[in-house]
């Protein structure tokens, strides 16, 4: 209530300095505007979240939520993953059922670890991307012969890269 009477008190102050001629529909129309714009500023806030920088999930498992999301539940990172044209990998990253390791910032980049619930050294993945999320690669490790074979990795412009050793949790 206190809130809606400030905002009110602000827009017949609008209306005074905009030269509005003091009129009730003037001030109810700019103390709408005005209760408008407070709306949108609260959708905005309510949004940053996502918005955010990424590395405020750094020291925390992928798991782990801030303000209410996991990393891999934040829209850039599941769009990141959502880019990679494997279903299968796309699947097993956003449902991993194993341990992982806690997020890390390497060489300017946020750095995310899982893997396969007893067997981590064979099936494993990672998520390396831009604090800000504007770029993004996906790892993916599944060499059921060898812990130290080649990883897949999803880089930018749909393009696919293999390179040695698993995935890396740091």
């Amino acid at each position: 209530m206190l809130r809606l009477g400030f905002i009110a008190a602000l827009g017949l102050t609008v209306a005074a300095c905009t030269g509005g001629g003091g009129t009730s529909d003037n001030a109810a129309d700019n103390a709408a505007a005005v209760n408008d714009s407070a709306a949108i500023g609260n959708t905005a806030a309510a949004t940053a979240t996502p918005t955010g920088p990424l590395d405020v999930w750094v020291g925390k498992h992928p798991s782990e939520k801030v303000d209410g999301l996991t990393f891999l539940a934040q829209p850039r990172v599941k769009a990141a993953v959502a880019a990679v044209p494997d279903a299968k990998v796309r699947d097993f990253v956003l449902g991993y059922n194993g341990p992982d390791a806690p997020i890390v910032k390497k060489d300017g980049r946020v750095l995310a670890w899982g893997c396969e619930k007893h067997n981590c050294g064979y099936h494993n993945w990672s998520i390396s991307i831009t604090p800000d999320g504007s770029s993004a690669e996906v790892c993916f490790y599944q060499n059921d012969a060898k812990p130290d074979g080649s990883s897949t990795w999803y880089v930018a412009a749909g393009k696919t890269e293999q390179r040695p050793g698993n995935c890396p949790s740091e």
